[in-house]
């Protein structure tokens, strides 16, 4: 079911960035469930508004590994996010992103140091953290890590409490 959610995600992104999603969305907790888009939504809108104060060639690297997402090409996604992090190395919206593939490509230890990463340096991005605590609740949900899954809630409702 999650990898079906995560090919829905992934082809789905470049029509989730044509469209206008709402300002200062906030994801309820029935929305995964009920409807992927909508996830899709948010983790595209999330991404694009921490994504506002990229350096061009960053910024042109990212939009180029979201298409790559898109269509599942999450290899060459990953190496485009890659360079762009060899350019600015705390930017978190890249470091999101990785996460985001990792558990596409069923790598959950790896997803989790990514949103991590994403996190420490993701400043005052409520959104994006709360993003990226999402992504590590997924993965430690694969890894049947229950306190994993625990603080990655805790710290969802922390973030959306805000």
């Amino acid at each position: 079911m999650f990898r079906r959610l995560i090919a829905t995600t992934a082809a789905s992104i470049m029509l989730a960035q044509l469209s206008c999603a709402p300002a200062g969305y906030q994801k309820a907790e029935t929305d995964a469930a009920a409807d992927p888009v909508t996830t899709l939504a948010m983790v595209t809108q999330t991404w694009q508004q921490s994504s506002a104060s990229a350096l061009p060639a960053v910024e042109d690297l990212v939009k180029q590994a979201d298409a790559q997402i898109a269509l599942n090409n999450w290899d060459v996604a990953s190496e485009k996010l890659e360079r762009a992090l060899r350019i600015s190395p705390d930017y978190a919206p890249a470091w999101s992103r990785l996460s985001h593939i990792a558990l596409a490509k069923d790598d959950p230890a790896r997803a989790i140091q990514m949103a991590k990463r994403s996190n420490s340096y993701a400043g005052n991005s409520v959104d994006l953290k709360l993003l990226n605590w999402e992504f590590i609740r997924e993965a430690s949900a694969m890894m049947d890590d229950t306190e994993g899954v625990h603080n990655a809630v805790k710290a969802i409702n922390i973030l959306q409490s805000l």
